[in-house]
């Protein structure tokens, strides 16, 4: 088996034999699949315990002679949604020499629907009852045997997580027999005289998929023009309708079909599927607590406040203390340094290599124990199901507000990173929902942000364990506020839509796939932090070490003050004085951050070093310590006292919710599909971070005591009107769509 580890927003190379057969995956969402999938292929394809994750086809090769597709989690394939649509224009377009359909071994009552309709594709089919160690943790017995003979089609028993019954599943693939299967149908004679009448009538170019176009057409899902080339069909078709829905009690032909499906289903259960245990599971007994509607956003906070204060304030300090002061403050430095100098280097070059390589790269890197410590915490949550029933909480708030639950999706995602949460909006089911989305969803900050919260945290808010969850909060504030202003207007309106979410069991999570999440992420920000953030920092130790005037033309400074750079921000950084921060350094940093975030990091420790080298220089007064540097250097905390706090504030809120860096900017625009639209998304995205910096600065200024000001008047008048374009009365009212839970 070959294969190569990649992210989830990368696409994996399957270039190869032209003739290698073809194995697609398919199941519901949270069955297991994208696990499996990664398994045989080696792959890291992201998993959720909710839909929409997978937002398209992934492809890995499990051998040279077999390519694997991995399909999103559906639960039907009628095109209700983008999954769907997706899933089933592969199916139905593209050459499949093997469907693999991954059950719920726990759940056969939904899970077997899809199976069913899959059936009517008469593709060479194997079924996986996964979750098989979950079914004997909860004493359910299934009849694999008897299954398979009802079906027929073959039934593999396995533990995608645990590795279970792979051995033979691997078998089957490498030597057993891949043959198409006869179409299956349960139904009534009414049903069946239906089908086979239609099949008759499917033109030939279509027989392969006659059964399934031929069931399309009596549901009124909608077939190809040329599916049936005969007049007549029409009503052969129309009277089959009439006759299936006159046995149903809503007249629908949907519930007549989903009532026959369901009827062979739970025979099969009552006759094949025993329960020994009927006590309360581990999963029930916690979710009558953890889903409590007093209880849950009590322990939602809690819980995050544990993660970010394990990860940032207490263990993920001590160790990015250690790494930022000592290994790269102490010794990497220094030494570096010490060596050039005594190689005779010029003073020049070795401040590039120490202050502008070293200082700025080594700065952002000094973060990823941090990093590491929170993308584990996040992990073991997510795996073990808790984000799922954290999913159930917000979706209420959401709705609450008007915003769609089902944006929790990018949301959550975004927590990752920007990109692959904007292209999740697509999954979205209204015009409207995903423009809304698209607008706020990289308001969240991601593991990008996670370095300048934790240095702002570290360095100025040493006294305010709260502040990262603060930060978090004040993100999912801004959204609901964006989401409360944009529905007043015609091109934003929407209406909460429902969200069907599965609730998994609680699990231990699976080491292998924590493993490879923290991997991928950690990989993905040291990578960065060798191409966009390494390309940053020397612009800017360049430009903060030349310095241009009419005598001398351009020559070197070792004064940042005397700078090209400080020349050019200087006058700019009059537009962030009423936001508090008008030193060229911060307004530096901030525009370097549309980069990437990161970078914001980078900078400022640049700026830290050359102010450290240029006090070292003149008055041997050296502040050691990035975080210490910046405090004084830069923001000049102990000179300012609470003023310079808030001023910090100010900064950290305008760039954790402004404008995303390039590739998410980039991703939008591709989302948005450009003109104007976007254009509103940045306009949005600057207007509404500076105006929520300014009034938190300039009140907070007031309230500490500075006295009132024409900007503390200007920021009163602000929050009034951004109150007004809250509650204001918009185009329309409606009702609330109630959130639907699937439940084990």
């Amino acid at each position: 088996m070959t294969g190569n580890t990649r992210s989830c927003c990368e696409t994996p190379d399957v270039t190869g034999d032209a003739s290698a057969r073809k194995v697609m995956f398919i199941g519901n969402p949270n069955c297991g699949k994208s696990t499996l999938f990664n398994r045989l292929c080696n792959l890291h394809v992201r998993t959720g315990n909710y839909s929409g994750v997978t937002v398209a086809r992934h492809t890995g090769r499990y051998s040279d002679s077999i390519q694997m597709v991995d399909l999103p989690g559906i639960y039907s394939l009628s095109t209700a949604s983008a999954e769907e649509l997706i899933a089933r224009d592969e199916l139905l377009n593209e050459h499949c020499d093997l469907l693999v359909d991954i059950v719920d071994a726990t759940s056969l009552e939904r899970s077997l629907y899809l199976t069913l309709e899959l059936r009517l594709l008469g593709l060479p089919m194997v079924l996986l009852l996964n979750m098989w160690d979950e079914t004997e943790r909860e004493g359910i017995q299934i009849d694999a045997a008897a299954l398979e003979k009802e079906l027929g089609i073959r039934v593999i028993p396995i533990s995608a997580t645990r590795g279970d019954g792979l051995r033979e599943f691997r078998e089957y693939l490498e030597h057993g027999e891949w043959l198409p299967s006869a179409p299956f149908c349960p139904g009534k004679s009414e049903l069946s005289a239906a089908l086979t009448e239609l099949r008759s009538a499917v033109s030939p170019e279509f027989q392969n998929q006659s059964c399934f176009w031929s069931m399309s057409a009596l549901l009124g899902d909608g077939v190809p023009e040329k599916c049936f080339q005969d007049p007549e069909t029409a009503n052969v078709v129309a009277k089959y309708r009439t006759l299936l829905a006159s046995g149903s009690e809503s007249g629908s032909v949907y519930e007549a079909v989903a009532a026959e499906r369901y009827g062979f289903i739970s025979d099969f259960i009552a006759r094949h599927v025993r329960v020994i245990a009927h006590r309360k599971t581990l999963t029930q007994r916690i979710d009558s607590v953890v889903l409590n509607r007093f209880c849950s956003p009590i322990i939602f906070i809690a819980v995050m406040f544990l993660v970010y204060f394990v990860s940032v304030t207490w263990l993920g300090s001590i160790v990015t203390d250690w790494t930022n002061d000592e290994l790269f403050g102490e010794m990497i430095i220094p030494w570096t340094s010490e060596m050039m100098e005594k190689l005779e280097f010029s003073e020049l070059t070795t401040s590039l290599v120490s202050d502008g390589i070293i200082g700025g790269v080594g700065a952002v890197l000094g973060f990823v124990p941090q990093m590491l410590i929170l993308f584990l915490m996040l992990s073991l949550l997510e795996e073990c199901g808790y984000m799922t029933r954290a999913a159930f909480f917000l979706d209420r708030l959401f709705n609450s507000f008007g915003l769609s639950g089902r944006a929790f999706i990018p949301y959550i995602i975004g927590s990752g990173c920007g990109v692959p949460a904007l292209m999740t909006v697509r999954t979205l089911p209204t015009e409207s929902e995903r423009r809304v989305t698209l607008f706020t969803a990289t308001m969240i900050p991601c593991s990008a942000k996670l370095p300048v919260i934790v240095l702002f945290a570290s360095a100025i808010f040493t006294d305010y364990p709260w502040f990262p969850v603060a930060v978090y909060l004040a993100a999912v504030a801004i959204i609901i506020i964006s989401a409360l202003i944009m529905q007043k207007f015609q091109t934003f309106k929407t209406s909460p839509a429902p969200m069907l979410l599965e609730m998994p069991l609680y699990h231990i999570p699976s080491p292998r796939v924590v493993f490879l999440t923290v991997y991928q992420r950690v990989r993905a920000f040291i990578k960065k932090a060798g191409t966009i953030i390494l390309a940053c920092s020397l612009l800017i130790w360049t430009l903060s070490s030349l310095g241009y005037t009419g005598e001398d033309g351009i020559h070197t400074v070792s004064d940042p003050d005397e700078s090209i750079l400080a020349d050019v921000a200087g006058p700019v950084s009059a537009v962030f004085a009423p936001l508090g921060f008008d030193d060229y350094r911060a307004t530096v940093a901030t525009v370097s951050g549309m980069s990437a975030k990161e970078v914001i990091v980078s900078t400022l420790s640049v700026f830290a070093g050359a102010e450290e080298d240029a006090m070292d220089s003149e008055d041997d007064e050296v502040v050691t310590g990035l975080y210490e540097r910046v405090r004084n250097n830069i923001f000049h905390i102990d000179e300012m006292g609470t003023a310079g706090i808030l001023a910090a504030l100010s900064f950290v809120l305008f760039n954790l919710f402004t404008v995303p860096c390039i590739a998410a900017v980039g991703t939008m625009h591709r989302e948005i599909g450009g003109g104007r639209l976007f254009w509103y998304a940045i306009a949005y995205q600057l207007g509404f971070s500076y105006a929520f910096a300014f009034i938190v600065y300039q009140i907070s200024m007031m309230l500490a005591g500075y006295g009132f000001t024409f900007f503390t008047g200007l920021a009163m008048a602000l929050t009034a009107a951004i109150l007004w374009l809250m509650f204001r009365k918009g185009p329309s009212q409606s009702a609330e769509i109630p959130f639907v839970m699937v439940s084990r």
